[in-house]
């Protein structure tokens, strides 16, 4: 396995959270501890995210990773 989760968080789906949320790219990275360009070429689809990039923006978003998984709804701040 190489680490990768395709197809588990859509970028639309990230972006959508993380507007919900109220947080910029830059905001998001920050508190992920990862680039603001890998959130960029996520969020519009050129690349895939590593399973542990993925835990890291959940943590930030505040959101479980299941979440990213089943597509429950969550609810606001």
């Amino acid at each position: 396995m190489n680490g990768t989760m395709p197809a588990v968080i859509t970028g639309p789906k990230l972006k959508a959270i993380r507007a919900l949320r109220g947080m910029t790219q830059a905001e998001l990275a920050h508190l992920a501890g990862i680039s603001p360009v890998t959130i960029a070429t996520f969020e519009a689809g050129k690349s895939h995210l590593r399973t542990d990039t993925v835990v890291k923006l959940c943590d930030a978003l505040g959101v479980k990773v299941s979440y990213s998984i089943d597509g429950t709804e969550i609810s606001g701040p």
